[in-house]
């Protein structure tokens, strides 16, 4: 949840208008867990000099299935202790505020303050059940890639083999992070991220750990790129380790069928040695413990989400309900919404299909505000339920009719040929053609443009 505060660069003195974080709500933004441990909350670039850094702000971190609130309140957060009690008073009422009556809970009053962001950190790792040891494991691990970005190109081997227990998954996953969150900040071209980069390529090359994340990346995107029975049986067949297995069963479900356990049955029948049978019937048995897992989770998933779209049907304040949960709104969230909407449909349950029909307008309203314009005008368009409504809706945004969102359209249709989504294709055709007419000018010329609310459109060719 986002604010805006008025900054001076320290580098070239100019103002300028930042957003800042008060809320952080992991709920709502996941993200924002990991932007707080890595120390990313309010990191900010001069749009004039492009130096960047942290401002040192207060903020309030809340984790309701912890049912744990945390005050960031930084000395510099005002003169007095009156000041700084002020500043924390309106950082609980705006997170009270964004909530729905039945979930301001005690516990919002009740926060722990920190004046440190280390031992706020500390404090969260904590409540993940991180110990003192995983703590000083992780503080070793820093120490060291810091050694290694430091290190020159031939004095990285015996480093690493000095300190070949440090590396691991999550040591890899410190290097994306921070290799992701550099080329948000456009900081590609700096030595920094060239550092990092060729410390990231150097450790898949040569440690097995990375060489395992190579080869599952490998497996995975074979399976992904052309998807069917065969070429997901011979992804687990190669997958590197568990993991890989886990996350192959997961994205290959519908394919599990009795054939494909046929053709996974013979590949153990015409093993060639005993060793080999024994692989495969050990992958056999980790598919199977992987698939009644994820069904187990899917149940339970479907559960958490239909109990949400019970909490957003009864709530006082449905729509804030909603945003309090708003990264459960997902695939789940939709699938089940929709399958109680049919069920009430079919019981003749007036009140009740009226009810769920306001939970999906909620969310849809919801959803809608983190898409750029020209997406929610063509879901409206969508929507129309007549050419009276559709003329209407086209005058009044007749703005937004330019050649991105003519290009937009025309993928979305080429898309839903390709598909075999042939009606849905012919809809956007003639609200293509139709949207023609209202345009304020002629279509401008091809390639990819940038509208005015930013949506980068590209056709496919």
């Amino acid at each position: 949840m986002s604010y805006y505060a008025k900054v001076t660069c320290p580098a070239c003195g100019r103002p300028f208008q930042t957003p800042v974080e008060q809320v952080l709500d992991v709920r709502v933004e996941p993200e924002a867990k990991q932007r707080m441990l890595s120390g990313f909350v309010n990191v900010v670039r001069c749009p004039a000099c492009g130096a960047a850094g942290g401002l040192n702000l207060p903020f309030i971190y809340h984790d309701p299935a912890k049912e744990v609130a945390l005050l960031y309140l930084p000395l510099e957060a005002g003169k007095s202790e009156v000041e700084r009690q002020k500043v924390a008073g309106a950082l609980t009422r705006r997170l009270m505020d964004s909530l729905p009556p039945e979930e301001r809970k005690g516990y919002l009053l009740q926060q722990e303050t920190f004046i440190n962001m280390e031992t706020m950190v500390r404090r969260v790792l904590e409540l993940d059940g991180v110990t003192e040891q995983d703590l000083e494991h992780q503080r070793k691990q820093q120490e060291f890639l810091q050694e290694l970005l430091e290190a020159a190109p031939d004095a990285r081997e015996q480093l690493l083999a000095e300190n070949d227990d440090l590396v691991d998954e999550t040591l890899f996953r410190i290097l994306q992070y921070n290799l992701h969150l550099m080329s948000e900040a456009g900081l590609q071209a700096e030595e920094k991220f060239e550092k990092w980069q060729e410390t990231y390529e150097y450790l898949l090359e040569h440690h097995s750990v990375g060489q395992i994340l190579t080869q599952r990346a490998k497996v995975v995107q074979s399976f992904a790129e052309k998807p069917s029975r065969q070429t997901f049986l011979q992804a687990l067949l190669e997958a590197p380790d568990e993991i890989t297995v886990n996350m192959l069963v997961h994205a290959g479900l519908q394919l599990m069928d009795y054939a494909f356990f046929q053709e996974l049955l013979q590949k153990i029948e015409g093993a060639g040695d005993e060793e080999e049978k024994t692989r495969l019937l050990d992958l056999r048995r980790r598919i199977l413990d992987s698939r009644e897992e994820i069904m187990n989770g899917n149940e339970a998933l479907a559960q958490e989400r239909l109990n949400l779209v019970q909490k957003i049907m009864s709530s006082e304040e449905p729509f804030k309900m909603a945003r309090s949960h708003f990264s459960e709104l997902d695939d789940a969230f939709s699938y089940v919404l929709s399958m109680r909407i049919q069920q009430a449909r079919e019981d003749g349950d007036k009140s009740v299909f009226q009810a769920l029909v306001r939970v999906g307008e909620v969310v849809d309203q919801l959803l809608e505000e983190s898409m750029p314009p020209e997406v929610v005008l063509i879901r409206h368009l969508l929507m129309a339920t007549s050419d009276e409504q559709l003329d209407q809706q086209l005058q009044e945004n007749r703005k937004l009719l330019q050649k991105p969102f003519f290009d937009f359209l025309a993928a979305l249709e080429e898309d839903n040929r390709q598909n075999g989504n042939s009606d849905r294709a012919e809809q956007l055709q003639k609200l293509r053609l139709k949207a023609q007419n209202y345009a304020p000018s002629a279509e401008a010329e091809p390639g990819e443009r940038r509208s005015p609310s930013g949506l980068i459109i590209s056709t496919k060719k």
